[in-house]
């Protein structure tokens, strides 16, 4: 049974379907990392121009932009996290025909011919074995599964935790940066007003990432918990337990949080190292 998932992996139908949802979830974050780029421009460039500026009037126009930017990005938010939920759709297709799990009636379809538009579009490496084909064969098929969705589930924790970490390190390295600058500038209580108030629409966007990211982890870690109880000591269960399993999966990838690509690569091989020692430690328990 295992052989039969590492040959389903490898299919051409499982490896168009990772394809398009590389290209759907890329497609989903594209405007959330840019946002993100560009007001961390914005948090840096203000500051500098209010303090070494002495035209009013300009000032006042970029306090204008600053409220609304500020409002625009509230109101279009959604909008520009872009449809995630496409993404978790073609993972979840995936999983449903790798692993054999059964199909939820529910589930939206997608047609074949935007799978295929979207699996055209993909443009980075080969895939190829996209779950470890190192477990053991003396696990039982379930369990298999379960080892498999842990694998979903806890992948990406300790890089979303190093990620959010990030976050809250550059936010407070700005703040007493800007706090420094206000200080060594003796800035006046009007014009740190004027600035406070410009770059407010970066601390809001901050704050909405790592509450985002959190929750993820959060809910990563609850079904990453229970999948390890039941390999490690139940030891047993059943496909209709597995498929709920993989409905909170599903959950968990709907979540808007992103990731950018280059913090991705930086702590890929990491966590795919981590990932395979953790298939090795439930291989010993299943040895014989």
């Amino acid at each position: 049974m295992l052989n039969e998932i590492i040959t389903r992996q490898n299919s051409e139908e499982a490896l168009k379907l990772l394809k398009a949802s590389v290209v759907a979830y890329s497609k989903a974050k594209f405007w959330e990392i840019r946002i993100t780029y560009f007001l961390i421009c914005l948090a840096f460039a203000y500051p500098i121009y209010y303090v070494f500026s002495h035209n009013a009037d300009i000032k006042l126009f970029l306090f204008g932009c600053s409220f609304l930017l500020t409002v625009i990005i509230q109101l279009f938010y959604n909008a520009f996290k872009g449809n995630t939920f496409k993404g978790a759709l073609l993972k979840e297709k995936f999983d449903v025909l790798v692993l054999g799990l059964p199909k939820k009636s529910t589930t939206k379809e997608i047609d074949y011919s935007e799978i295929s538009k979207l699996a055209l579009e993909y443009k980075g490496g080969k895939i190829s074995n996209w779950y470890s084909s190192h477990l053991s064969p003396n696990m039982p098929h379930n369990i298999s599964i379960a080892v498999l969705q842990h694998s979903n589930s806890n992948w990406d924790i300790s890089l979303r935790k190093s990620y959010r970490d990030w976050l809250k390190g550059f936010l407070i390295c700005y703040s007493i940066g800007m706090f420094i600058f206000f200080v060594l500038k003796k800035v006046d209580g009007g014009t740190q007003f004027s600035i406070g108030f410009s770059i407010l629409s970066f601390y809001s966007h901050f704050f909405t990432l790592i509450r985002g990211q959190s929750a993820v982890i959060e809910k990563r870690e609850a079904i990453s918990k229970k999948l390890d109880n039941i390999i490690r000591h139940t030891k047993k269960i059943s496909m209709e337990e597995l498929r709920d399993i993989q409905d909170e999966i599903f959950i968990t990838r709907q979540e808007p949080a992103k990731i950018p690509d280059f913090f991705f690569k930086w702590n890929k091989k990491k966590m795919n190292a981590q990932s395979e020692d953790y298939i090795k430690s439930i291989n010993k328990i299943y040895i014989s």
